[in-house]
């Protein structure tokens, strides 16, 4: 029983190893927005001026080989007063370079939930 266990645990932890992992600059198929990933979080940029339009603390929610769902918190300035928010954002790896993000929640400048999908590619 306990080496049965014991493989079973061993299984979960490989699983998890092969979860996809984004680090670094994605920008979008359109060429007007670059992600940023970092360890922990997720700056979105114009890709030409490179000015930050949103940044978010990422809390990984759910991870396999073929997606990542991540919990997304950001804090900015509404009429002068510290306003958070959180959506949920999911990467699908589409192709060897290539991954679909798509954000659900309430977009900052808007006063509706919107679903917005992103073909994005890695930049060096």
């Amino acid at each position: 029983m306990k080496k049965c266990l014991l493989m079973f645990f061993v299984a979960c932890c490989a699983v998890q190893s092969h979860a996809i992992e984004l680090n670094g600059k994605y920008l979008s198929q359109s060429g007007e927005l670059m992600f940023r990933f970092t360890s922990d979080s997720l700056y979105i940029d114009i890709a030409q001026s490179r000015r930050t339009v949103s940044a978010f603390k990422l809390v990984k929610k759910k991870a396999s080989e073929e997606s990542v769902t991540f919990n997304a918190f950001e804090n900015y300035l509404d009429n002068g007063r510290m306003t958070n928010r959180e959506v949920l954002i999911k990467v699908t790896k589409k192709d060897d370079e290539e991954y679909l993000l798509e954000y659900f929640g309430k977009d900052k400048d808007r006063d509706y939930n919107s679903n917005e999908r992103y073909h994005i590619k890695p930049i060096d």
